[in-house]
């Protein structure tokens, strides 16, 4: 075999740089864009929910499932928060497009400075719950005071509604002891290191699923009255929402896609849940949770009039005056300007 000369073996290995370089270049897209199964360009957006890749946020993966994203020319980057409160975080901070949070979360973000709107309330009926342990003693409210109570973080729904309870009920944070536990609900509660879990149903559902009846446990569940919904908020900064009418339109259509096969095929989603949800091997739970949410998105104030994913501002507004009331906002945030339903009256 011919033995290549130096200048030719320099000459083949500056052709093989230019390949690879040309290689890389081909082989990645612009920052925020990805390739679609058909080949067309993606637009990027990064949510962030609460938590990390729950069964709850089975929207998501349906709309990934069965292409109502890539449809739209989305994909969707999912991230993962420890609380509603980080999730808001990691929008102010530009690290995500759109956070999956408790309206309060959005509110004390305001009311620091931060310039947020709310565009779509994904789950109008809240799920929150107070689960107390009547063998500390607790039979109304102000038998919190002096007990432990957990919370998924400082920085969270289940806090501030907790919050909330207390306020409305002559208490405050320092009545009790906040512990952030996560969502490891079960072994604080049930193991009586807590009196008190601030907690959700889909949560409750798992908790006491194998202990039956939760009264015949010796535990009672309590409704935090004084906020009957929305649960969830999509917020996003102001100036991005204002720069991405478009996509986001595109975003809410195709979730509402997402939202309505679900409502008309909840086992079928059951099934899509294991595939994408983390520790949701148990096609039991999945379906319950579904139902869950399928209740939350259809029941909440006026949705009836005016259909999934209508922030009800006057219920939003009521919510907000007894926070100022009750000192948990320091002042008044106008709904009506934080909170628009122009992408709902679009669809």
């Amino acid at each position: 075999m011919r033995r290549l000369s130096s200048a030719q073996l320099r000459c083949l290995a500056l052709l093989l740089c230019v390949a690879l370089v040309a290689a890389a270049c081909g082989g990645s897209d612009d920052q925020g864009a990805t390739k679609g199964a058909g080949g067309p360009e993606l637009e990027t957006i990064r949510i962030v929910p609460w938590g990390p890749r729950f069964i709850d946020f089975i929207d998501f993966y349906v709309g990934e499932e069965n292409g109502y994203f890539a449809d739209a020319g989305i994909h969707l980057e999912q991230l993962a928060a420890e609380g509603a409160g980080d999730a808001v975080r990691y929008v102010v901070a530009g690290n995500a497009d759109i956070a999956m949070a408790d309206p309060f979360s959005g509110y004390f973000a305001i009311q620091q400075g931060a310039e947020l709107s709310g565009f779509y309330c994904p789950y109008t009926k809240s799920w929150m719950k107070l689960v107390v342990n009547t063998a500390s003693g607790i039979k109304t409210p102000a038998d919190l005071k002096g007990k432990t109570l957990a919370v998924t973080s400082q920085a969270s729904a289940s806090r501030y509604y907790a919050m909330f309870l207390l306020a409305a009920n002559g208490l405050s944070e320092d009545d009790v002891t906040m512990a952030s536990v996560g969502r490891d609900f079960a072994s604080v509660l049930l193991g009586g290191t807590v009196d008190a879990a601030s907690t959700w149903d889909s949560i409750n559902w798992a908790m006491f699923r194998n202990t039956g009846n939760p009264e015949e446990q010796g535990y009672q569940v309590w409704e935090y009255e004084q906020v009957p919904g929305p649960n969830d908020v999509y917020f996003a900064q102001r100036k991005w929402l204002e720069e991405n009418k478009g996509l986001v339109q595109r975003f809410i259509n195709a979730l509402q896609q997402s939202k309505r096969w679900i409502e008309e095929h909840p086992a079928e989603a059951a099934e899509i849940g294991a595939r994408y949800a983390v520790g949701a091997d148990d096609p039991v739970r999945n379906r319950a949770v579904i139902d869950l949410r399928i209740e939350m998105q259809s029941s909440g104030p006026g949705v009836a009039e005016h259909g999934m994913g209508w922030c009800d501002i006057d219920t939003m507004s009521g919510v907000v005056n007894q926070a100022v009331e009750l000192g948990i906002l320091k002042r008044n945030v106008d709904v009506a300007t934080v909170i628009t339903n122009e992408f709902i009256g679009s669809l």
